[in-house]
């Protein structure tokens, strides 16, 4: 079990002198460590944050993710030692025509239900998943709502009737 909370610096500096390069970002953010990793190391770092003593990782949070839209989507996984009580946030940049990045479920059991609502609502495949099914749309429903790409059907069904946002409007 370890024994202190570790800084931010000593757990990005622990994660960058484990996986040199395929830690492609890290910052401070709301006091967590916010490190940017490759796709495929990803699985391998986070059981590096589980398993090594000082890190001691126990508990996913959540896993989500976000659609920068042409910049492409990226997984959000947020972990927390208990014993330690230090957070770390782990993000994959992804493309955005096949986001694909392995599964964690295998790790932490209670990310398989936040890589099916990701998968459902985001479009993202997390290979290896065990039971890549719905759990919250009917099985019919095509699409994934949370993509800034998904149509909006109360925009479809009729237009907006104010102004966008930025444009100047014309006195009558």
């Amino acid at each position: 079990m370890p024994t202190r909370q570790l800084a931010p610096e000593d757990i990005e500096a622990r994660l960058r002198a484990r996986f040199g390069d395929d830690v492609t970002d890290a910052a401070l953010q709301h006091g967590h460590t916010a490190a940017t990793v490759t796709a495929a190391r990803y699985h391998d770092i986070i059981r590096f944050l589980r398993d090594d003593p000082d890190l001691a990782c126990d508990y996913c949070e959540f896993v989500s993710a976000v659609d920068w839209s042409e910049a492409g989507m990226e997984v959000v996984t947020h972990l927390f030692s208990t014993a330690a009580h230090h957070n770390v946030r782990i993000k994959v940049k992804l493309p955005p025509d096949q986001p694909t990045v392995p599964t964690i479920s295998d790790l932490y059991p209670a990310a398989d239900w936040h890589e099916r609502e990701t998968t459902e609502m985001f479009g993202i495949t997390f290979a290896g998943h065990p039971q890549p099914v719905k759990l919250l749309l009917s099985e019919p429903f095509e699409g994934h709502p949370l993509r800034k790409d998904f149509p909006l059907m109360t925009r479809e069904a009729k237009p907006w009737p104010g102004a966008v946002e930025g444009e100047d409007v014309e006195d009558e």
